[in-house]
């Protein structure tokens, strides 16, 4: 009775398999109209979320972030140059992100891919515009010297909503970032650096980001958080359709991009779903950081 059981049930996991391959979209509207997903989450449930702090030996700063299956790691490496001529009294944020090909299938080995390019663009937009790390802090000496933080954000899974994994690693390794002190003489021009005195970055807050995927169904939108590959497929995008993102209680940016219309009381609770989740991921990120200090 075992056996005929076991093999039972190996036989609908395969037709169920084989459904999802040949008809995804009936597949994924007939989970949708019984108002659950296909991996059971609610429509506003996100996934579990795994964070690791300086995983990275040998970068100043990391951290290693899981959102489900999606896994992102981030590495920061410092660096002293001049600022620009037309704002030199700040620093550099450089942040780059890579989608290599081990992570989906979708990618292949070489240049970055187009939707790499766009979601380096969008991280660093949502940094820059919720104001995490001032510039000006960067700056040792006026038009002479400051600090250059290159943050390289590598996804070694990619079951999606990148951006997302993509900013708690980000956030995660520049709040526990500590710079060496540097001093510096203009008239020898010569500076010293000293790794053993550290001053801790000062950061503004804890940004987070939250993606959704908007499905239109029976003439209206259904918002998905924390999509995975399947849904933002399923919905259109090459990504998820909207991410909004808070820092310090305020909203601090929403980008929308596909995907169905949303009626104004979907986006109020969009706004409120994200909000709610900032708490649980900031709360997170300290947590994380105050066992490493222990």
């Amino acid at each position: 009775i075992y056996i005929n059981n076991h093999n039972y049930l190996l036989l609908f996991f395969q037709r169920v398999i084989i459904y999802r391959v040949i008809h995804p979209v009936k597949y994924f509207t007939s989970y949708i109209e019984r108002n659950v997903r296909p991996d059971g989450r609610k429509f506003d449930e996100h996934r579990n979320i795994k964070l690791n702090i300086n995983t990275i030996k040998s970068a100043e700063t990391s951290a290693l972030v899981k959102y489900g299956n999606t896994t992102v790691i981030c590495g920061t490496k410092l660096e002293l140059a001049a600022p620009k001529a037309e704002d030199p009294d700040s620093g550099f944020l450089v942040t780059n992100v890579e989608l290599v090909s081990l992570c989906s299938p979708k990618f292949r080995p070489g240049p970055p891919s187009d939707h790499a390019q766009v979601v380096s663009n969008v991280v660093s937009e949502i940094i820059n515009n919720s104001k995490f790390v001032n510039l000006k802090d960067l700056c040792i000496v006026s038009d002479k010297l400051a600090w250059v933080l290159y943050c390289d954000i590598v996804c070694l899974d990619n079951d999606g909503n990148i951006v997302d994994a993509c900013i708690t690693a980000l956030t995660a390794s520049l709040k526990t970032l500590s710079l060496p002190t540097v001093t510096y003489d203009p008239e020898t021009e010569e500076m010293k650096v000293d790794t053993n005195n550290r001053i801790s970055l000062k950061v503004n807050g804890l940004p987070v980001a939250t993606s959704f995927a908007i499905f239109p169904h029976c003439e209206k939108s259904i918002l998905l958080t924390d999509p995975n590959t399947f849904e933002e497929e399923m919905c259109g995008g090459n990504g998820a359709n909207m991410i909004v993102s808070w820092n310090n209680g305020f909203l601090c940016g929403i980008l929308k991009s596909g995907g169905g219309t949303l009626s104004i009381e979907q986006e109020k609770e969009a706004i409120k779903v994200a909000k709610e989740r900032t708490q649980l991921v900031e709360k997170l990120i300290d947590t994380c950081i105050l066992k490493k200090d222990q």
